[in-house]
């Protein structure tokens, strides 16, 4: 069975949490300490080598940056509740490439704090814009997974020219209102995603502790990857301390709490009613630049949206790509690395005989 279309669902998907993840038992403080000093090791590495931050519209506004000023730039927007860590492992390759790639925390993310989430993705556009202006970059590639590729979208519907493309992971391309509107509540109640459990402490890593506590110690040194994706979710809390995903319920709304926005968008919190209101086809109803759309679909495709995607593609047949990646999961980053790498490589070229 589909699950519905929601972007709640993909943050849930990704972190794999549930009450029986932070069940009470026996935790072994020692590993679990040996572990978060490795991946906070890692994460300190990549600071010191690419962690940049820039003031913009009012905010403070940190990114990654890899390569340099010879590349053509990609700005990268990442996924709702993750972070600009989604894209370290292939940003060498996409330097080596060709291009200089910008990966950005937007707003309410990691150390990307913002007090007032009275925001929606046409703000992020305005930020990731912004960080090419204090760069002085006059245009880049813009992408993105997920929500990332719909702040991607939002930046060319209001700067198109400052767009050279457009590299779009399964997101930016399709209304999730529309496969809504075309479900009975029934059905978008049966498959309605859990609420995320909150998940607090006083420092960081007594959050990494419970969430990273369940797992055997001796399989701690095999699953550092994940443990780096739990570790750069935890974030401060407004009101002290830290916390799984701290601000997430600001922007998104969980469980059963999501059904009546989903039958009235302007109720969900702005940034989530603002991506319901998007409308692919109008935003790039005078589309000039090439789009490389990657369309994930497995047995239980949680953005069934070939259909949008195709629809898009024949409007613009000489500057749409469309990728379907067949037996893949909504996460390319993690499910197609290869795949995506390629493919963004194809995008660059085009770009370039295009500039």
């Amino acid at each position: 069975m589909r699950r519905p279309v929601t972007l709640t669902l993909a943050v849930a998907s990704a972190c794999a949490l549930g009450p029986a993840t932070l069940r009470s038992q026996a935790v072994d403080t020692t590993r679990v300490r040996a572990a978060y000093a490795t991946v906070t090791g890692l994460r300190d590495e990549i600071e010191r080598a690419h962690g940049r931050f820039v003031a913009v519209d009012g905010i403070r506004m940190h990114y990654l940056e890899w390569g340099d000023a010879k590349g053509v730039p990609l700005v990268w927007a990442h996924g709702s509740g993750s972070r600009a860590y989604e894209i370290r492992a292939l940003a060498p390759r996409l330097v080596q490439a060709g291009y200089r790639v910008l990966a950005v925390d937007v707003r309410g993310h990691g150390p990307t704090r913002v007090k007032d989430y009275d925001f929606g993705i046409y703000h992020v556009a305005d930020d990731l814009v912004a960080l090419l202006d204090s760069l002085r970059i006059p245009a880049a590639v813009f992408g993105g997974a997920s929500l990332g590729a719909f702040h991607a979208a939002a930046v060319y519907d209001q700067y198109p020219n400052r767009v050279l493309g457009l590299l779009m992971a399964d997101g930016g391309t399709w209304s999730p209102q529309w496969i809504y509107d075309r479900q009975t509540p029934e059905q978008i109640r049966r498959n309605l995603p859990d609420a995320l459990p909150p998940v607090t402490g006083a420092s960081e890593f007594d959050v990494f502790l419970k969430l990273v506590g369940h797992v055997p110690p001796d399989s701690l040194p095999g699953r550092r990857d994940w443990m780096f994706d739990m570790l750069m979710r935890i974030w401060p809390a407004d009101s002290g301390g830290f916390a799984f995903l701290a601000g997430m319920d600001r922007m998104t709304t969980w469980g059963e709490a999501l059904l009546p926005g989903l039958t009235h968008p302007t109720t969900l919190p702005p940034p989530l009613w603002s991506l319901h209101a998007f409308i692919p086809r109008m935003a790039f109803r005078n589309l000039h630049v090439p789009m490389m759309i990657l369309d994930p679909q497995d047995e239980r495709d949680v953005f069934p949206v070939t259909d949008q995607n195709e629809r898009l593609a024949k409007d613009h047949p000489g500057l749409v790509i469309h990728r379907i990646y067949a037996q893949s999961q909504h996460n390319i980053l993690q499910s197609r690395p290869d795949w995506l790498v390629r493919d963004a490589v194809t995008l660059l070229d085009v770009v370039r005989r295009k500039r």
